[in-house]
């Protein structure tokens, strides 16, 4: 995989488990997703700003349909990523 350029440093990476997809958690708070393709070639998915402190750690559950976020404003959140 070729690298990705998120504008921040990372914290947190997480491979969704069934699908090419990855999620980054970032200094700035952001949370960033891109695909890529049998190449590695990246493809920015989204990016939001739960907070404006850093995210500090993700997870996914078992199928990839829950993203969890850990941070330091001290709240773990879930979202529900479609695509």
């Amino acid at each position: 995989m070729p690298e990705i350029a998120v504008g921040s440093q990372v914290f947190g990476v997480v491979f969704h488990p069934k699908r090419p997809i990855v999620y980054t958690g970032l200094l700035d708070g952001r949370i960033k997703a891109f695909s890529y393709n049998e190449q590695g070639a990246p493809q920015p998915i989204f990016s939001l700003r739960p907070s404006k402190r850093s995210c500090r750690g993700l997870s996914l559950n078992d199928d990839g349909s829950k993203l969890y976020t850990v941070g330091k404003a001290k709240a773990l959140k879930y979202y529900d990523p479609e695509y």
